[in-house]
C-alpha cells in the first residue's frame, strides 16, 4: 500500500513538473527594450489608421491567432471576418480629423506577450461630408512572432 502511494506522488509529481513552465525574469533593459518596441508598433497601427491604409493596418496583426470582443459584446474568432468588418467601414470614411490616445500603458508580460491599454477620442469625416465622434477604450494583446509584434487580441468599448 504505501509503496502504491509512493509510486503515484512520484508519479504526479514528475508529471506536474513536467507541466510547469520555467519563469524567466526580463531584465529592467530588456523590458524596456520590449515596451518601447510595442509602442512603436502600437504608433504604427495608429499611423495606418489615420492614413486609412488597410494593407499597412493588417499588417500588424497575426492573422493565425486574431480574435477579438467586441463592443456591442459579441466575439469574433476570425481574422478575415474582422477583416471584412473594417473594409465594409472603410469607404464610408472619408479622413479621420484627428484621432488621440490617453492613459496608455503597456505591461511587458514576458519576453514574447506585452498588453497595451488605451483610451481614444476621434472625429471621423464621412464621405457624406457629416462628422462622427467616437470615444472609448481598447486593449490590445501583441505577440512577438519571428521578428515583428503583431496583435492577436483586440478589445473595445464606447464612452456613452
Amino acid at each position: 500500500m504505501i509503496r502504491t502511494i509512493t509510486l503515484l506522488t512520484l508519479a504526479c509529481t514528475i508529471f506536474l513538473s513536467a507541466c510547469s513552465q520555467q519563469v524567466v525574469s526580463l531584465s529592467k533593459a530588456e523590458e524596456l527594450e520590449i515596451h518601447e518596441t510595442v509602442n512603436q508598433s502600437f504608433l504604427g497601427l495608429v499611423a495606418a489608421v489615420k492614413s486609412l491604409n488597410a494593407h499597412s493596418y493588417y499588417n500588424y496583426f497575426d492573422a493565425d491567432k486574431f480574435t477579438s470582443l467586441n463592443e456591442d459584446g459579441t466575439v469574433t474568432h476570425s481574422f478575415k471576418e474582422f477583416k471584412d468588418a473594417y473594409d465594409r467601414q472603410l469607404p464610408l470614411i472619408k479622413k479621420y480629423k484627428s484621432l488621440e490616445f490617453s492613459n496608455v500603458k503597456i505591461t511587458v508580460i514576458d519576453k514574447n506577450t506585452a498588453i497595451l491599454v488605451n483610451e481614444y477620442d476621434a472625429e471621423i469625416v464621412l464621405q457624406s461630408g457629416d462628422s462622427v465622434f467616437a470615444s472609448g477604450a481598447g486593449t490590445q494583446v501583441w505577440s512577438h512572432a519571428a521578428t515583428q509584434w503583431k496583435l492577436v487580441s483586440v478589445s473595445s468599448s464606447t464612452k456613452s
